[in-house]
């Protein structure tokens, strides 16, 4: 038997797990942050937001995108069942646009639905990492004032033919990775969210912990997170209906060692 996908794990990725393990922070922690920092900078975009999983960071996405009874999503049908999912997820609707000889999503289909029908959000699949023609769908995009998250899932490490990396958000609102053990590097489970938004992505870091905010600088209430003039440490706000997308510190040490073996994958 051929295997379709198959991660590989060394003494290096193990040794970065145990070591945190060995801390105090497992999960919460700072690697986190490192990891998130560590990607935005691999693919050139300003901001990345980890997440338990590609589903999870494209139903975020969905959700940014305001995908809501009434609103259509287009995608392509050959793609796993998260992309199609996430408008539906939001009582959303999902309608699809055919491939073309790549299995990409077809640049014609596309607006030819787009001319005909209003679709508020499109999500391309660069399908077994070769990158669709972003540059294409986002004048279509911008046209029918429609906003793209491209699932990106099998794109880790592609590269545009104008140098730009899947992940940059050059031609996108979001872009959304995949870390499952058959994708370009392996966490386990776990998935990322890019954009040069900071809007979106402060939006996410909200939504990805179930809408809750301990940042006293972004707080509503300003006069609540004091006790006798001093901060209170246990005040926060739940300020969204979110969710628990939160990552670990475990899987994002075994992410920080994977990335450096990335050349080597791809």
């Amino acid at each position: 038997m051929i295997p379709y996908g198959k991660h590989h794990v060394d003494h290096h990725d193990i040794k970065s797990v145990i070591k945190v393990l060995k801390t105090d922070n497992i999960t919460q922690g700072p690697l986190i942050k490192t990891f998130e920092n560590a990607i935005a900078k691999y693919v050139g975009a300003k901001y990345a937001v980890a997440v338990t999983s590609c589903t999870a960071g494209l139903h975020l996405a969905a959700i940014v995108s305001k995908m809501e009874k009434g609103k259509k999503l287009l995608t392509s049908p050959i793609t796993f069942v998260s992309t199609a999912n996430s408008s539906l997820f939001c009582g959303g609707q999902t309608i699809f646009a055919d491939v073309d000889s790549n299995i990409n999503i077809s640049v014609e289909e596309v607006n030819k639905i787009c001319s005909k029908k209003k679709i508020n959000a499109i999500a391309p699949v660069h399908f077994g990492g070769l990158p669709c023609d972003m540059k294409r769908l986002k004048k279509i995009a911008d046209k029918y004032k429609a906003i793209i998250y491209e699932d990106a899932a099998h794109a880790f490490g592609a590269t545009f033919s104008d140098g730009y990396k899947v992940g940059s958000c050059r031609y996108s609102d979001m872009t959304v990775f995949s870390f499952h053990p058959v994708k370009s590097i392996a966490m386990g489970e776990g998935g990322v969210i890019t954009t040069n938004n900071k809007k979106i992505y402060q939006k996410l870091q909200l939504l990805r912990n179930n809408g809750i905010e301990k940042n006293n600088n972004n707080f509503i209430y300003k006069n609540k997170f004091k006790i006798k003039k001093s901060d209170n440490p246990w005040y926060y706000e739940m300020q969204e209906l979110g969710y628990h997308y939160r990552i670990t510190d475990i899987q994002c040490a075994l992410g920080l060692s994977q990335l450096k073996k990335i050349n080597k994958f791809l």
